[in-house]
């Protein structure tokens, strides 16, 4: 049975069949701890905790849920001519969930995951001193999990940790987590770096972010954990404690995010409150030991190239179908989910040097990378926590649609109001018995709050039905 992977905030709603009771509501930077040998011989890192637990925060937040109505064609027939029954009406909801966060400023910034804090109407940050404070989100990041949350009237007395560098932690460390199991606060536990550069490849409970690059740990991490920081012994925050392994299936088994990935991500949202990513325009798989002797080359993991877009920087930089990208930007590129990940992780216009293997012979390339959504590419927006893309000419053909007209879902997020109701793969095809539009969609999202209604119609598999917003 394959291992299920659960996500590590505590929503108070389904998360195995439990809940917890909500707290009451209502930069320093921290010195220098001793060396990792100071605190063997002493048989104790309580010298350590007590250096680094006063950055460690409780972060609650709470989302107001307005479930939108399905109405199927059997009852909206019988309403309109019949006039039997009403429209469907949606439903309010409260929803609210416990995480982890740690002071990375004395302005008061806080660094979590975006799990934590996704699409919150409210967030509340209680220090390690049982002090609350209210805060905002600056901004988050889905593909990495990654999320910026500031103080509003921070104090000046705040204690902030420091950074380390997860490119030099070694499997073997000995690491600390501190945060918020279960509504426990201030909860420490310890380990060692299990393995690095872990690929889940698969959805982390609530979560599924789109780049992975995941630290494991032994250190024990519960729901509520998530967003907390995981410390080397050097008192230094080498990642964000960020999901679990499903411990009625496997024991100790921990994922964090490298710090050096998150802080990348925090200081563009720090600075334009987003995360623009770079693109390089290439289609590809793995390179396998049996395409290799399909190919008559010898084989070296790799990310293989299969499609080359006109006019992108792959194109201007010389990369061709059939090539085998083996490094990018100075680091070994083992699988093509690393080369995707590696490309998102850079910024645009930075240059990279790019190694690829041609008919089996090295050669070395430069690329300057563009933006993702950019002229060529498939734009992607969201419309009450869906993600969605418009659908090609051909796509739009096959539903008897004008060309570019309707539009896709690719993601809905499990805490929005579509959540339930509409699924990855659905089609919206109108929009109150017209062609529906981003444009039009963020009008009528806009409009919402305000009592409008409107109804969109969505195909799914061979099914249509009507939705009511």
């Amino acid at each position: 049975m394959a291992a299920r992977i659960a996500a590590a905030p505590i929503p108070f709603f389904a998360i195995f069949l439990c809940s917890v009771a909500l707290p009451p509501r209502a930069m320093a930077v921290a010195p220098p701890v001793p060396p990792p040998v100071a605190a063997a011989e002493s048989g104790s890192v309580a010298p350590l905790v007590d250096r680094v637990k006063g950055a460690v925060v409780t972060i609650q937040s709470t989302k107001i849920i307005r479930r939108m109505a399905v109405e199927d064609p059997w009852s909206r027939m019988l309403r309109e001519q019949f006039g039997l029954g009403g429209p469907p009406r949606a439903t309010r909801e409260r929803q609210e969930a416990l995480g982890s966060g740690f002071i990375v400023d004395k302005s008061g910034l806080v660094l979590t995951n975006n799990h934590v804090v996704a699409g919150a109407d409210e967030v509340l940050v209680k220090l390690a001193d049982n002090r609350q404070f209210a805060a905002k989100v600056l901004g988050s990041d889905p593909a990495t999990d990654v999320a910026v949350v500031k103080l509003d009237k921070a104090p000046a007395n705040l204690q902030a940790v420091n950074l380390g560098d997860s490119d030099k932690v070694r499997v073997g460390d000995y690491v600390l987590a501190i945060g918020n199991p279960l509504g426990l606060g201030q909860t420490v536990t310890m380990g060692i770096v299990s393995a690095k550069n872990r690929v889940i490849d698969e959805k982390l409970g609530d979560v599924d972010p789109r780049y992975e690059d995941f630290i494991q740990t032994d250190a024990a991490i519960n729901q509520g954990n998530s967003g907390g920081p995981l410390f080397n012994f050097r008192g230094e925050v080498i990642a964000i404690n960020s999901a679990i392994i499903n411990p009625g299936v496997a024991m100790n088994v921990g994922f964090a995010i490298p710090i050096n990935l998150a802080r990348q991500i925090a200081d563009q949202i720090r600075k334009s409150g987003k995360v623009a990513r770079g693109y390089l325009g290439v289609g590809g798989e793995d390179f396998t030991v049996e395409r290799a002797e399909e190919m008559h080359v010898p084989y070296t993991p790799g990310a293989l190239i299969n499609v080359v877009g006109r006019g992108t920087p792959a194109e201007a930089a010389g990369l061709r179908p059939n090539d085998v990208i083996i490094e990018f930007g100075g680091r070994a590129v083992e699988s093509y989910r690393r080369l995707t990940g590696a490309v998102a992780l850079l910024r645009p216009g930075e240059k990279v040097k790019v190694a690829v293997l041609r008919q089996g012979h090295r050669a070395d390339l430069v690329v300057t990378l563009g933006t993702q959504g950019g002229e060529g590419q498939t734009g992607e927006s969201t419309f009450l926590g869906v993600e969605l893309r418009q659908l090609d000419r051909h796509e739009s053909a096959a539903l008897g649609l004008k060309p570019g007209d309707g539009l896709a879902v690719t993601a809905v997020d499990p805490r929005g109001p579509a959540s339930g109701v509409l699924e990855e793969g659905d089609i919206l095809l109108a929009l109150d018995g017209k062609a529906v539009t981003l444009a039009r969609l963020k009008q009528v999202e806009a409009k919402l709050a305000h009592g409008v209604r409107a109804t969109l119609i969505i195909q799914r598999g061979q099914a249509r039905f009507a939705l009511r917003l």
